[in-house]
């Protein structure tokens, strides 16, 4: 099956397709363009006269792309004002296009707009979520791994299929600012190559998961306690309850894979090694070994960490440290004592207070609400409004129901849940970012029914919790976790796209206010 030619990456035009331009600067009728060059002779098909032109200008579109990456400002500007029928005109026209037609294909730059390689439509997109150039693009991809598109709206799988093979294919040029090895076109996922399960050891050409740890052979004493602190861990973990085994195993995993990189076992670890271990989480090096986007924990290119932690994660992650320390030298399995290990282990507190300006609140509220945003923007702006304007958490937004609002001519509002029953009034954009996300869920024109949830997906998954959700119907609202996740995944995929860190967010931090003005 073609694919759409609009979504195509811009490349040097061919020989014909420099036909078609030259045969237009030169006065030819379109129609007669179209039929004797762009037309199948074989295919039974003909072009009106604004279809044939659609297609002439199309290239014309290309030709001054080409212009423009090989720094022909001029030229560009000549055949964008291709309207003049003089003859001379004409012929300084068919000049440079002649002049075109002799440079080879260009190379694109990280510097370079989008717009000078890829087709309008598509670059407009990219544009509109703040990916300029070219470097805007490869930062963004090796961020985020294969996943990237998910993140730009009304970018999807065809469109990142073309644009991420486009990529691949300008590594040579681009050198140190070409996209990693670990990014993927969609279609690519499948065909992914398995992870190899690797011994233990300070040898591992790349970190594997847990589950794909090798007990080292017992030749050596080191080799021997390094799968006494593998079995130990694993048992470890089993006991734990599931909703922390698996917080835990990211952390034992990490310490393990350190711990063996510095060619030590867990029970010989000293308060010196746990400092270099506190600085290794906040800048973990090399990056190229330790750090990659999320990915299957099954698959080449995993990675333990996606880049350095936050002093908040790197507290959280000497917490873990420690418990499975103490569980250690309870089982007698440590030959250190855990009182030193406890002491460098304590962080400092991080303060938890609100954090962000009101600007970076209302640029998110304005992003989730683009046009061009999705189902779950919508859903998401809607929940931001309602923690930021009426100040309510997640715990009580999910169990709201569509009984609680009180809609008369004057005023809109919502009665809280509780013993107090307070009401309390909505403004107009949070109103309306409730209708918005009402409509993706089926009901445009009118106030949902009584027993359906106040927040709910529009679209269920083909999951377990998905089909149970589906047969309670409209009562199937968000989960408190649910909504926590979907404002922090498009908290990530928003700081993606200007730029920003997401290190420290959560929902709670957008109940911050505005300052009241004098």
């Amino acid at each position: 099956m073609a694919q759409n030619p609009e979504k195509h990456a811009a490349t040097k035009l061919t020989r014909t397709e420099f036909a078609v331009v030259r045969a237009y600067v030169q006065g030819m009728r379109p129609v007669d363009i179209a039929n004797r060059y762009l037309l199948d002779p074989d295919a039974d098909e003909s072009l009106s006269e604004s279809q044939a032109i659609q297609r002439i200008l199309s290239l014309r579109d290309r030709a001054v792309q080409f212009a423009r990456q090989h720094n022909q400002p001029e030229i560009a500007a000549m055949f964008e004002a291709l309207r003049a029928r003089s003859d001379v005109g004409m012929t300084r026209r068919v000049d440079a296009l002649s002049s075109l037609e002799q440079l080879g294909q260009g190379y694109p730059q990280p510097q370079h707009e989008v717009s000078l390689w890829f087709k309008p439509s598509l670059a407009r997109r990219l544009q509109a979520a703040n990916l300029r150039q070219i470097a805007d693009l490869t930062a963004l991809a090796n961020r985020r791994g294969s996943s990237w598109w998910r993140t730009v709206p009304r970018i999807g799988q065809q469109s990142a299929e073309i644009i991420t093979n486009w990529l691949i294919r300008q590594r040579r040029p681009m050198g140190e600012s070409a996209i990693r090895p670990y990014v993927l076109p969609p279609s690519a996922h499948a065909h992914r190559p398995a992870l190899v399960p690797l011994p233990l050891g300070p040898d591992m050409p790349y970190p594997v998961p847990l589950e794909s740890m090798l007990a080292p052979a017992p030749k050596t004493v080191a080799g021997a306690a390094l799968a006494a602190d593998l079995a130990f861990v694993q048992d470890w973990l089993q006991a734990r309850a599931p909703n922390t085994r698996s917080s835990y195993r990211r952390e034992a995993e990490r310490l393990l894979l350190w711990s063996a990189g510095c060619g030590k076992d867990l029970g010989r670890l000293e308060a010196k090694d746990l400092e270099l271990y506190e600085a290794f989480l906040a800048d973990p090096q090399p990056s190229s070994f330790w750090c990659g986007p999320s990915g299957p924990r099954d698959k080449m290119h995993w990675r333990p960490l996606e880049g350095p932690l936050s002093g908040g994660s790197v507290a959280a992650a000497l917490r873990v440290i420690r418990a499975l320390l103490q569980a250690m030298n309870k089982a007698g399995h440590r030959a250190r004592p855990l009182a030193v290990a406890q002491r460098t282990a304590r962080a400092p507190v991080i303060p938890t207070g609100p954090t962000l300006a009101p600007s970076d609140i209302a640029a998110f509220l304005e992003w989730l609400g683009d046009s061009g945003a999705s189902a779950q923007h919508r859903a998401a702006r809607a929940v931001a409004m309602l923690i930021h304007d009426v100040d309510m958490r997640l715990t009580e937004l999910a169990g709201l129901r569509c009984a609680c609002l009180q809609v008369t001519e004057q005023a809109k509002g919502l009665k809280r849940p509780g013993s107090r029953q307070r009401q309390v009034t909505l403004d107009t954009a949070t109103w309306r970012a409730l209708q918005a996300h009402w409509a993706d869920r089926g009901w445009a024109t009118a106030i949902p029914p009584a027993q359906a949830a106040l927040l709910a997906p529009a679209v269920l998954p083909a999951t377990a919790r998905g089909r149970k959700k589906r047969l309670a119907r409209d009562a199937a609202g968000y989960s408190a976790s649910g909504l926590d996740q979907l404002l922090r995944r498009l908290w990530r995929g928003f700081c993606d796209v200007r730029g920003l860190t997401s290190e420290g967010f959560s929902p709670t931090k957008l109940r911050v206010r505005e300052p009241d003005g004098d």
